[in-house]
């Protein structure tokens, strides 16, 4: 098995000047390290309503579908962010009794951890390649271009280009490359 780090959720908000994207933050319980997760609006929103514990949640079908998960059929497991691909965290979903996994959005993992409290972890490896030091207060953060979309590459190698930022363009270009979108 591998190595973990638990995570909490540390801040949810959107990148300026789009509020279509979301950025989850997550840092170890020392708040010492953070990665940053990108999602939807719908999930940013989602996540939002929960943290602020809004009532209508109980009602919704993640909330539902979790209680009779974790406490009707006594699921007992475990949520583990253990890679990412083309700007997309992928994580798991194990059961601690038989170890078996089953895939899931590292998104919908963090809104079950927020929903539930099941433990949420980062593989140590993961943490290693992607986390930069954690920041508070602060309101920008390093965002390593593995964990952005293709989308979201190519709109800043526009502006790294149009702001004459030709080392950051370049390096943005090369990510691109390395997907094999360019």
């Amino acid at each position: 098995m591998q190595e973990k780090v638990e995570l909490k959720v540390h801040s949810v908000s959107e990148i300026v000047g789009n509020p279509e994207v979301g950025i989850v933050v997550l840092t170890d319980k020392e708040e010492i390290m953070q990665i940053a997760i990108v999602c939807d609006k719908a999930m940013k929103e989602s996540l939002h309503m929960h943290i602020s514990k809004q009532k209508v949640c109980n009602t919704m079908l993640p909330d539902v579908l979790a209680n009779i998960l974790l406490n009707q059929v006594g699921y007992k497991c475990e949520l583990v962010i253990n890679d990412i691909v083309d700007g997309v965290y992928k994580a798991m979903i194990i059961n601690t009794e038989t170890s078996q996994p089953l895939s899931l959005r590292a998104s919908d993992a963090i809104l079950m951890h927020v929903i539930t409290r099941v433990p949420l972890y980062a593989t140590l490896q993961l943490m290693k390649r992607q986390a930069v030091p954690a920041t508070t207060g602060g309101i920008s953060m390093a965002l390593p271009y593995n964990a952005l979309s293709d989308k979201m590459l190519q709109d800043a190698m526009q502006s790294a280009v149009e702001q004459e930022k030709y080392e950051m363009a370049s390096a943005i270009r090369d990510e691109l490359k390395r997907r094999g979108k360019l």
